[in-house]
């Protein structure tokens, strides 16, 4: 059986051949096959969820390996200083929700605001309160396709309301030879852990 297979009798759900082993480099092909392999993934590991999400907020993935991108999630404030579940697990749908908070420095109610934005329950409701989420549970997972439709409205959510755009700078001015100004992309900042 080749791609994802669930663990029989495990009590926790676990990707056996996590992508990240095959196309988790940098490398415009790795990531190109990184991204489109794991649209056909029925389940997103915590080491994929990490490597995209690495990929994301820095265009890159610092880290070789599983343990390393914990580190550097954990070191930017991504990812509490407990976390310890394995590569192979399933992301959590809860714990992503911190990270893609933090990353996208969404700050929220006054719930997530006293938890610093670093309670899972919180950070998913301020997630669905902005459309980046559907209507979830903390434990729920993501299959591969869910996951990318989470980076598309991250991605989304950064650039702000497209609508609220004038047309001129959404469409290429009709004239030849001109081009109407993009709105540029807001960088994403990293926080100091605290």
């Amino acid at each position: 059986m080749t791609g994802p297979q669930l663990c029989g009798g495990c009590a926790t759900a676990r990707v056996e051949e996590p992508l990240t082993a095959t196309y988790g480099g940098n490398e415009i092909d790795d990531q190109f096959e990184f991204w489109h392999q794991l649209a056909q993934r029925p389940l997103t590991s915590n080491d994929e969820a990490f490597h995209g999400l690495l990929l994301y907020a820095l265009d890159a993935d610092p880290a070789d390996n599983y343990h390393a991108r914990v580190a550097a999630l954990k070191s930017r404030g991504w990812l509490p200083a407990r976390f310890d579940r394995p590569a192979h697990a399933v992301a959590r749908r809860g714990e992503l929700a911190v990270a893609i908070a933090q990353i996208l420095r969404i700050r929220g109610g006054l719930m997530m605001r006293l938890t610093r934005g670093r309670h899972p329950r919180y950070a998913l409701l301020e997630l669905e309160e902005e459309g980046i989420y559907p209507a979830s549970s903390e434990n729920q997972t993501f299959s591969g396709s869910e996951f990318l439709g989470i980076i598309g409205r991250m991605e989304d959510y950064r650039r702000g309301n497209q609508t609220d755009l004038p047309a001129a700078v959404l469409e290429p001015a009709r004239t030849a030879g001109s081009e109407a100004p993009r709105p540029a992309a807001p960088q994403v900042q990293q926080t100091p852990a605290n």
